[in-house]
C-alpha cells in the first residue's frame, strides 16, 4: 500500500499537467480591436450618369435608291424660297420644281418638318399619295426621321413603283436639317395643343413662346393666344435682347400665311443668332382663323381702340375699300419680291419691294410719282409687309396713300380677287 502510493502520486501529477497544458494549448486570444472604418457618406449633389443605350443604327444604303444630303437640301430649299402662292400644307409649292415629302406620321409633321414638305405619311400610302405631282418627271425628295428610319426609303420605293422617275431619299431627315442649324415648320393643330391648360401649368414641360412677326396694328387687331407682338422691321433693335437665354426654348414665329415672309425672316434672326428650336407656323393667321380657333384683340372682343396716334388716318382698308378708291389719279404699288411678282402682277403696277422701301425710304422716292396728291395703293400678298411700309410712304409726302390689309391672288394675265 505505501509502496504503490508515490507511483499513484507520480501519475496523478502528471495527469494535472497534461490538463494544465491542454487548456493552454486551446486557449485562444481576442483579435486586437481594428481601427474604425467610417461608411462613405453619399454626395447629394453628386451626378450619377446612367449606362447610355446603344441607340438603332443607321440603315445601310438601299442601292436602288438614289440620296441625297443636308447640304442639298440647304441649297435646294434656300435657291426656291419658302414664301410661297401655297394656300395650305396640302398643297406643294406650285412655283418649285420639285416637291418634298415627309413620310412620318401626321403627328411628328405637324410638331416640326422641312419648309415647303407635304405629309404623306407611309402608313397611309393609299390614301395620301394623290398629292404627289401628276408630272412623272418631277423631282420627289423623300425623308423621314432621321438615319435610322425606314419609311422615307419604303416611301420611295413606293413611287418608283407608281412611275416616278426621279426619286431621292434624304435619309438624315428632319434630325439632320435641325441639326445643321436650320429651323422646322409647324402646323396649326401642334400650336393649338400648346395652348391647354396641361401644357401651361405642367412644369415638367418646358416653356415656350410664340411671336407675331406682323406689325403691331395687325397684332392689336387679333392674334393668336399667348403671342407676344414682335414686329420683324425692328426685331433686332428691340426685341432679339428680350430672347431667353436657354437656346433651346422652343420659339414659334408666325404671320400673315404662306404668302408673309415676315415669320421667315424672324426665324432666320433667331437661328442666326444660336436658337436651336426654332420654328415658323407657316399658315399664321390665315390658317388658324380658317380653323376657327380662338382669337384675342379688338376685332374678336367688339372694343375698339386706336393704337395709332390720335387723328391718323386709317390707312388698312378692306378689299372693296381698296378696289372703290381705283379712279381717277392712282397708282397701284406692289411690294412683293421679283419672284413673287413673276406668277402675276396688277396690270400697270408699280414695283418696289418692301425690304427695299423699309431699308431706306429717300432712295425710292425717284420711283414713286412726282405728284403727292396721287393715291398710291399698296398690297402685298396677305397684307403684312404692306402694313409694314404704308407709314414710310406716307412720311416721305403722299397722304393719300393707303394699303390692302387682306390676302389678294393676282393671275398671269393680271386679274387679281382676295
Amino acid at each position: 500500500m505505501k509502496k504503490g502510493f508515490p507511483k499513484f502520486l507520480l501519475v496523478s501529477l502528471l495527469i494535472l499537467m497534461l490538463v494544465i497544458s491542454g487548456c493552454a494549448a486551446n486557449e485562444v486570444k481576442a483579435p486586437e480591436p481594428k481601427a474604425k472604418v467610417e461608411e462613405p457618406k453619399a454626395d447629394p449633389n453628386a451626378k450619377v450618369e446612367a449606362p447610355k443605350a446603344e441607340g438603332p443604327k443607321p440603315l445601310p444604303k438601299d442601292p436602288n435608291l438614289n440620296y441625297v444630303e443636308t447640304a442639298f437640301m440647304e441649297k435646294l430649299i434656300k435657291d426656291a424660297k419658302v414664301v410661297s402662292q401655297r394656300t395650305s400644307y396640302d398643297q406643294p409649292h406650285p412655283e418649285w420644281d420639285f416637291v418634298l415629302v415627309d413620310a412620318r406620321p401626321k403627328a411628328k409633321y405637324d410638331e416640326g418638318h422641312i419648309p415647303g414638305a407635304i405629309n404623306i405619311p407611309f402608313d397611309e400610302w393609299d390614301k395620301y399619295n394623290k398629292l404627289l405631282p401628276e408630272d412623272k418627271e418631277k423631282p420627289i425628295y423623300f425623308y423621314c426621321g432621321g438615319l435610322a428610319c425606314g419609311l422615307s426609303p419604303k416611301s420611295a420605293h413606293k413611287a418608283k413603283e407608281m412611275g416616278y422617275k426621279n426619286v431621292f431619299n434624304y435619309q438624315e431627315g428632319e434630325p439632320g436639317w435641325k441639326e445643321a442649324g436650320n429651323y422646322l415648320i409647324v402646323t396649326q393643330d401642334y400650336v393649338k395643343a400648346l395652348l391647354t391648360e396641361n401644357n401651361i401649368t405642367n412644369t415638367e414641360l418646358k416653356p415656350y413662346l410664340i411671336l407675331d412677326a406682323r406689325p403691331y396694328k395687325l397684332y392689336f387687331e387679333g392674334h393668336i393666344p399667348n403671342a407676344i407682338p414682335t414686329p420683324d422691321e425692328i426685331f433686332t433693335e428691340k426685341f432679339l435682347a428680350a430672347m431667353p437665354n436657354d437656346k433651346e426654348t422652343e420659339l414659334i414665329v408666325y404671320c400673315g400665311g404662306f404668302f408673309c415672309g415676315k415669320s421667315h425672316k424672324v426665324a432666320d434672326i433667331l437661328t442666326g443668332n444660336g436658337y436651336k428650336n426654332v420654328k415658323v407656323f407657316a399658315g399664321g393667321m390665315p390658317s388658324w382663323v380658317e380653323a376657327k380657333l380662338p382669337v384675342f384683340g379688338t376685332k374678336s372682343s367688339g372694343a375698339s381702340f386706336d393704337v395709332a396716334v390720335q387723328g391718323e388716318v386709317n390707312r388698312g382698308l378692306t378689299p372693296g375699300e381698296w378696289q372703290a378708291k381705283m379712279k381717277g389719279n392712282y397708282v397701284v404699288l406692289d411690294v412683293r419680291t421679283a419672284g413673287e411678282r413673276e406668277n402675276g402682277a396688277i396690270k400697270g403696277s408699280l414695283h418696289i419691294p418692301s425690304g427695299d422701301i423699309n431699308k431706306d425710304p429717300q432712295a425710292i422716292v425717284s420711283k414713286l410719282p412726282n405728284d403727292k396728291n396721287t393715291t398710291i395703293l399698296i398690297h402685298c400678298a396677305s397684307g403684312a409687309r404692306a402694313a409694314s411700309v404704308i407709314d414710310k410712304i406716307v412720311d416721305l409726302g403722299y397722304k393719300n396713300a393707303f394699303y390692302l390689309k387682306s390676302r389678294i391672288v393676282i393671275d398671269k394675265e393680271g386679274n387679281f380677287s382676295f
